[in-house]
């Protein structure tokens, strides 16, 4: 998988909470009554962006860390 489509990707629930708050928006009448099931869908889909985005984050940093050599054991001290 490409690094450009895995950030399309990992933008999708963004894009979701987005419809569906812009749907919330769309919905509110004239008494001002809120779709609360819709507006926490939306929610959730934001978090799970936002824990995507980070988890793709905390990858690439791992991923461009410079891998060190693995410890030498200690000498024995006995003769």
């Amino acid at each position: 998988m490409t690094p450009g489509l895995l950030r399309l990707l990992v933008t999708l629930p963004w894009l979701a909470a987005l419809l569906v708050l812009l749907a919330v928006v769309k919905l509110v009448d004239d008494r001002s009554r809120v779709h609360w099931g819709l507006l926490g869908s939306g929610m959730i889909c934001f978090s799970i962006g936002c824990l995507a985005r980070t988890t793709l984050g905390l990858h690439e940093l791992k991923a461009s860390a410079p891998t060190s050599p693995a410890p030498s054991p200690p000498a024995d001290p006995r003769p």
